[in-house]
């Protein structure tokens, strides 16, 4: 009897594997066969789930960009008052896993492409829509403290709310280029205390 495939689940285990090597080789410099190596499986196998090493890239930053905002639903699901919301927001945004990481130096890397030759405007179409997501998500949060009188009614909202959004991915560059030195917690932490005098979600 034929062994019977979770294909999601073996789109998932490959993609996984090839973001890891795309962020050690470097995306132009890897190639499918490198993939199936990695993987364990054939040329022809990873053919079969993929056609190009784009789309399972494109898999890679949906599945990563999902799992955020369900980390980030769940997170803020039972808070109303818009301080912690923001608290706990900036918090989540700040855990760097090993997925983020390889992902994070993948995407610098086809920035850098796209922006000198304009090839890749499909994968920064994915980073503009995941921080327009959260641009957004932090706008109503900020919104909603001036209608409770937390901030002065005359704050620019979206200046404001697209600042701390960008401010996220510094906060992750630094860390990426010096992670011995670069203390992720202790920054997030004063990080939110300072910018809303208020104490970091205890985690």
């Amino acid at each position: 009897m034929p062994k019977i495939v979770n294909r999601d689940k073996k789109r998932s285990e490959i993609a996984q594997k090839a973001i890891a090597l795309l962020a050690k080789k470097g995306f132009q410099a890897t190639t499918i066969q490198d993939i199936a190596d990695a993987a364990g499986l054939g040329k022809g196998t990873i053919y079969h789930y993929f056609k190009t090493k784009e789309e399972i890239l494109l898999v890679v930053s949906e599945e990563l960009f999902h799992e955020t905002e369900r980390s980030f639903g769940a997170a803020l699901l039972l808070i109303n008052e818009p301080m912690e919301k923001l608290s706990v927001l900036i918090a989540e945004a700040l855990k760097v896993t090993e997925d983020l990481e390889n992902l994070f130096v993948v995407y610098t890397e086809l920035w850098l492409m796209n922006f000198r030759c304009n090839h890749y405007k499909d994968f920064m179409g994915v980073i503009n829509r995941l921080h327009k997501d959260m641009t957004n998500l932090v706008a109503r949060m900020i919104d909603q403290g001036k209608k409770q009188g937390l901030w002065s009614k005359d704050t620019d909202t979206d200046a404001l709310s697209c600042y701390l959004v960008a401010s996220f991915d510094g906060v992750i560059a630094h860390y990426m280029m010096d992670k011995e030195n670069f203390d992720l917690k202790r920054v997030t932490k004063e990080f939110i205390r300072f910018l809303l005098q208020h104490e970091a979600p205890k985690k």
